[in-house]
């Protein structure tokens, strides 16, 4: 590790994470005579995490939340995530390597997964606010078609059009980008990107972001650290520009007094006992070294690790036999919700830095493959040859054909994805036929790349119907409830599915509640 990175990450240790430094921490015993007794567990702090705190606090009830990562406080300094222009073990969870960097980085408990699949690597965020630290912020409600598409009619859209969808923006707080952001010399790759979807006939609009656009343009400005104005999100914004809820959400449940945030707390078991469940976990250090195995007996338990998370959790706990119940479906059901990255060149230049995320959508529903959505997103590598560059993110429809499988010898638990099965190769032509329509609509275009080697939005794992209960409670169990992106089939039909799982989560809880008081 080089010296400049060292000291970056120190800063940011000694910086605003004093307080939680381990060496202190004492170590605790992990049987269950031990565990820390508490009436409502919440395993992971993202969308649906927060939202559970939120909910419970408002009602009078108290909850613990477990977070496997660590907090990362925006400050008016700056400096809270690494960059691109001097990568560190911040921008990977306990891992030396990262898909976006070539170089090798010292391990630390990052705040971004990259897993390994067969057949894909998935991405998932990692500290307080998961993966609202780490995406691109866009908040879209599916149509009614694509969400019966993916969920059937079990759920009724209209009911979640008008209650959960409308909650779920309500604690967010998105806003599609404002003209003055859009007509700057940073969002020239914005404006490029809508005139020539426009020319193909898409119909480009502006997405809902959960961006402070004010904070957008102190950055402009320069009273603020440049983040989204030079394409820096996937690892989190210095400027604080990205309404995560660590900041929105979580802190209003936290500041009700209710809500207790554990981090770098890690779940490695849940085992039922005496109509509880003894959660097991490891604490650990900035290593990833286990300091303490701190146990809590919980009444009620709701898993809203995300899909990787919570599907892993689910899977190793039936295959130990610590949940037998569960059933056979847990650990399938799972996808990337098509995600295909593509990178078109050729265009007039659009400037270096390329702000974003953008949030500018195109959608091709008459494709004939697939309906395929389009949002555009930096892609800060100019062409050679003095021309201009737009990346998007392109999502389409993909059946749910993922599995996760244990390892008794390893205690491990796997992931496959079909990468190359007719569902897959579909979704390629389905974005590829979209790319070729927006190049034939402007001459001197051509495509660098369409790919589906990573995937942001991993869907899936506990599914709604299968798995879980419509309200997102585990078969087999009693108060053990599934409220994040598990629960949706592998597919969003289109769409980011951030909104979806927010409001899902709130959907879930709210049922929760009923039983709970009433």
């Amino acid at each position: 590790m080089s010296g400049r990175k060292s000291l970056s990450r120190r800063r940011f240790l000694t910086g605003v994470a004093a307080g939680t430094a381990l060496g202190a921490l004492p170590l605790r015993s992990a049987v269950a005579s031990a565990a820390e007794p508490v009436e409502i567990l919440i395993i992971g702090s993202g969308y649906a995490g927060s939202v559970a705190a939120l909910r419970f606090a408002q009602a009078g009830l108290h909850s613990v939340v477990l977070e496997r990562g660590r907090r990362w406080p925006v400050t008016a300094q700056g400096g809270t995530f690494a960059t691109p222009a001097a990568p560190d073990g911040r921008a990977s969870w306990l891992n030396s390597w990262s898909p976006f960097v070539p170089q090798q980085l010292d391990v630390y408990p990052g705040v971004l997964e990259a897993f390994r699949a067969d057949g894909v690597i998935a991405l998932a965020g990692a500290g307080v606010g998961g993966g609202s630290l780490v995406n691109n912020a866009v908040m879209l409600k599916p149509s009614e078609a694509a969400f019966n598409r993916a969920f059937g009619t079990d759920i009724d859209f209209d009911e979640m059009s008008e209650r959960w969808y409308a909650r779920a923006r309500s604690l967010i707080g998105p806003a599609p980008m404002p003209d003055d952001v859009y007509a700057s010399s940073h969002y020239t790759a914005a404006r490029s990107f809508t005139a020539e979807t426009a020319a193909a006939g898409l119909a480009p609009f502006r997405a809902d972001m959960a961006v402070d656009w004010q904070a957008v343009r102190e950055e402009q400005a320069g009273t603020r650290e440049a983040s989204l104005i030079i394409a820096r999100s996937i690892w989190g914004a210095n400027s604080g520009a990205k309404r995560s809820v660590d900041r929105t959400v979580l802190a209003a449940a936290e500041a009700t007094g209710r809500v207790s945030v554990e981090t770098l707390t890690r779940v490695v078991d849940v085992v039922p006992s005496g109509g509880r469940y003894v959660v097991r976990c490891e604490r650990i250090d900035d290593t990833g070294a286990v300091v303490a195995r701190p146990d809590y007996s919980a009444k009620r338990v709701f898993f809203a690790a995300g899909s990787l998370g919570t599907s892993r959790l689910l899977v190793a706990a039936r295959g130990r036999g610590s949940l037998p119940a569960l059933r056979a479906s847990v650990g399938k059901g799972w996808g990337t919700n098509s995600d295909r990255q593509t990178v078109r060149v050729g265009m007039p230049w659009n400037n270096s830095t390329q702000g974003g995320p953008s949030g500018i959508v195109a959608q091709d529903l008459d494709n004939p493959y697939e309906p395929v959505t389009m949002i555009n997103f930096p892609w800060p590598v100019p062409p050679a040859d003095g021309t201009g560059a737009l990346g998007a993110l392109a999502m389409t429809t993909c059946a749910a054909e993922g599995f996760f499988s244990y390892d008794a010898a390893t205690d491990g638990v796997s992931l496959t994805w079909p990468a190359t099965g007719a569902s897959a190769v579909r979704a390629t032509q389905a974005v590829t036929a979209t790319v070729n329509r927006i190049n034939a609509a402007n001459p001197g275009t051509s495509t660098l790349r369409v790919n589906a080697d990573t995937t942001s939005h991993t869907l899936g794992g506990a599914v709604l119907g299968k798995a879980c209960r419509l309200d997102g409670r585990l078969y087999g169990y009693d108060n053990l409830h599934v409220i994040d992106s598990s629960l949706i089939p592998g597919t969003m039909a289109t769409v980011p599915p951030a909104l979806t799982v927010t409001a899902l989560a709130d959907r879930c809880v709210h049922k929760a509640l009923d039983r709970m008081l009433n």
